[in-house]
């Protein structure tokens, strides 16, 4: 009876050995990030400045971007901006549902500073002086006194955001 109790621990140890030993695949990429809006993972994003470098080739496509967020939207969470190099950030808006009255998702509002994965389609937009003005107010910057021309900017219209967690 001694003899197959030894045989047994045995037996446990070397199961043991062998589980802790084996070869485990690594982390997904969506486990360093919290989601909002479409499942998607970080690969194949390109850093949004290299698309706003070549902003002809991707406007009306959809593309996957990362970058770190310069602002957020502090009434909702229904945008963000993305920092760039040459000071145009490219705004990332959250569509709305198809009745018009609310967003299909929004993303948290003290995220500043952190790293983002976008995928969405770019555009070009004209924003009248008046909502250059409430985009400001929403960041919770002080716009001074309003712009008197329209404001041209890329927007992307969000299909998911992917937010690197702290």
């Amino acid at each position: 009876m001694k003899r197959s109790c030894l045989y047994t621990v045995l037996l446990f140890a070397l199961a043991c050995t062998l589980a802790a030993c084996r070869n485990e695949p690594p982390a997904e990429p969506a486990a360093a990030y919290d989601a909002y809006g479409a499942a998607l993972t970080d690969e194949g994003a390109m850093p949004v400045q290299a698309v706003v470098a070549q902003r002809e080739r991707y406007v009306g496509q959809t593309v996957k971007v990362e970058g770190t967020v310069a602002a957020v939207c502090q009434a909702r969470g229904c945008w963000l901006t993305l920092q760039t190099s040459d000071g145009n950030n490219v705004r990332v808006v959250v569509p709305r549902t198809e009745d018009g009255s609310d967003y299909v998702f929004t993303v948290p509002m003290d995220i500043s500073g952190r790293r983002v994965v976008v995928e969405g389609t770019l555009a070009e937009e004209t924003l009248s002086a008046a909502a250059h003005h409430h985009l400001a107010e929403d960041a919770g910057a002080d716009p001074g006194e309003e712009a008197r021309e329209p404001v041209q900017e890329l927007q992307l219209t969000a299909r998911g955001v992917l937010v690197e967690k702290v």
